[in-house]
């Protein structure tokens, strides 16, 4: 069956925040996705020319025109983020009947804000104005109502509808388990060191303490344990973690467990924390915890290694789509990572990003050698 996009409907009062909240939205879907296009309900009405006023009629046309437009693109398997008040009731029945995949964001804000704001004036001017002199139907069943009076940034409010429309299946890596399990007792990946591993042995210290977020076989864990690190490992497949056990080595230290529980990681106990190809197998929650975690857990000047898939490698959009960015696909989840925010996730919590790149040659498999993102950040004094 062919692939149809999805219209996402930002509506709401004038001066409510649509604009920048579809907006911000539409830049951030835009990142993961090229088949992708922005409706502003004020900005396209003279690319269909002046022939419609602001009467209630009028206004009932326009709606209807704006709509048949998303449903057309959409039909053609692009996602349509569209930004217009559209106050009819009938109006949105329509969109729900004919729009196949269709999401409904409710920007809804209190009189005293709206009048605070007075956007262009119109809440003074008091003629024509939807919610004024004109009736507006208020949604009432949207797929997702924003209260939007100015508690929340608009970037914490886009990201509180992602997760919402997105909602995640994996709130606990343990949903992984089977999966790796079953990997790693068929003994599918290589022992040998990957290059990453090789790549941060130049920058580490013999003596130091590191931890392996997400140990896997321990082909980097033991490498790291062998050029005199004292290594922490922590994978949550059990499998993996007791033919590693049975090994019976001091060092690396292994624990079965989940890698972002903070009660693991003791306070400015690492000079080095680990992570290749983990952080894509957590959701985004889960990813802001563990950097919070890594954070509180390196000791000032501290490095924070991370190798991840990001949006450009070609398994993206494969599968199912869990949240944003995340599919299910060949059994287990995964999620891309858009480098730009992950570096800036961590310059928030405080890290210094000493070095941020995405590119091929990083992690060659085979014959397969997908864009990859590597990064280091420094746990600044503090």
């Amino acid at each position: 069956m062919e692939h149809k996009g999805t219209v996402y409907f930002f509506t709401g009062l004038s001066g409510a925040g649509k604009t920048t909240l579809g907006g911000l939205f539409y830049q951030r879907l835009k990142a993961t996705k090229p088949n992708v296009v922005y409706l502003d309900g004020d900005a396209i009405r003279p690319i269909f020319g002046e022939d419609s006023g602001y009467t209630q009629d009028d206004r009932l046309r326009w709606a209807g025109r704006i709509f048949r437009v998303c449903k057309m693109l959409a039909d053609q398997g692009i996602d349509v983020i569209c930004c217009s008040i559209a106050m009819f009731s009938s109006v949105r029945r329509w969109n729900r009947e004919n729009i196949s995949q269709y999401k409904e964001i409710y920007i809804r804000v209190k009189k005293e804000t709206l009048l605070a704001r007075n956007q262009k004036g119109l809440y003074t001017a008091g003629c024509n104005v939807v919610g004024v002199d004109i009736p507006f139907d208020e949604p009432q069943s949207s797929d997702l109502v924003v209260q939007n009076d100015g508690e929340q940034t608009p970037q914490e409010l886009v990201e509180q509808i992602e997760h919402i429309l997105y909602p995640n299946i994996v709130e606990n890596p343990i949903d992984n388990r089977d999966y790796w399990n079953r990997y790693y007792q068929d003994q599918i990946c290589t022992i040998e060191p990957s290059p990453f591993a090789r790549y941060v042995a130049t920058m580490t210290g013999a003596g130091g303490r590191l931890v392996d977020l997400g140990c896997g076989n321990g082909r980097d864990a033991l490498f790291f344990a062998d050029i005199g690190l004292d290594v922490v490992a922590i994978d949550l497949s059990d499998a993996a973690i007791r033919m590693l056990q049975k090994l019976e080595r001091g060092n690396p230290h292994f624990i079965c467990g989940d890698f972002i529980n903070e009660s693991v990681h003791q306070s400015k106990s690492y000079d080095y924390a680990y992570s290749r190809f983990t952080i894509h197998a957590i959701n985004s929650k889960q990813e802001q915890l563990l950097l919070r975690s890594m954070y509180r857990a390196l000791k000032p000047g501290g490095k924070f290694f991370i190798e991840v898939r990001g949006i450009h490698d070609p398994l993206y959009g494969k599968g199912q789509q869990q949240e944003r960015n995340a599919f299910f696909y060949n059994n287990h989840y995964r999620r891309f990572i858009v480098m730009d925010e992950l570096v800036a996730a961590l310059r928030k919590i405080g890290f210094r990003v000493e070095y941020a790149q995405e590119r091929t040659g990083f992690a060659p498999y085979g014959n397969d050698d997908p864009p990859v993102i590597r990064i280091v950040a420094i746990r600044q004094e503090g």
